[in-house]
């Protein structure tokens, strides 16, 4: 009996990790006082990329690291209507930073957050709002007066 008590009682300290009897790292069952197993910091450099054509457009994909936090990639879309979007970034200690080309419409060269915009689409057209007729009255109907007011955020009723 005292035999299959030693065996158990050294069994449960194996597991415990008292006992290095395993060969790999040991982790405990709970919450508390969990067993992290420790591994070596060592850079590991990469590189990859990727081409994905579509139906009349493309993405496409390229990135390298370092091994010690500093990034730089490129990532491209391009649409069937024609719209193409060119992204180069790098990030690292110093932060993130994107340079953004495009031609998308609604877009401008601005420089937000430190993020250029280079975009050479044209300037949108005027909007006039269409001219809606209502009423029959007695002076043959007339126009509804719509007013366009450009806004960045959301309506107050």
């Amino acid at each position: 009996m005292f035999q299959v008590l030693a065996i158990l009682a050294l069994l449960a300290a194996s597991e415990a990790g008292y006992i290095g009897i395993h060969s790999g790292p040991v982790y405990s069952g709970g919450y508390g006082g969990a067993y992290q197993p420790v591994y070596p910091s060592i850079p590991t450099p990469y590189t990859f990329g990727y081409v994905a054509p579509a139906d009349g457009g493309f993405s496409a994909r390229q990135e390298s690291g370092d091994g010690y936090g500093r990034v730089a990639g490129s990532y491209k879309v391009s649409d069937p209507d024609g719209r193409l979007r060119k992204v180069h970034y790098t990030a690292g200690p110093e932060g993130f930073r994107a340079h953004v080309y495009t031609n998308e419409p609604g877009t401008k060269t601005s420089n937000p957050a430190d993020v250029i915009i280079q975009s050479s689409a044209p300037d949108p057209p005027p909007y006039y709002p269409p001219r809606i007729p209502y009423g029959h009255g007695a002076h043959g109907g007339g126009y509804k007066k719509i007013i366009v007011v450009p806004g960045g955020g959301p309506w107050k009723y």
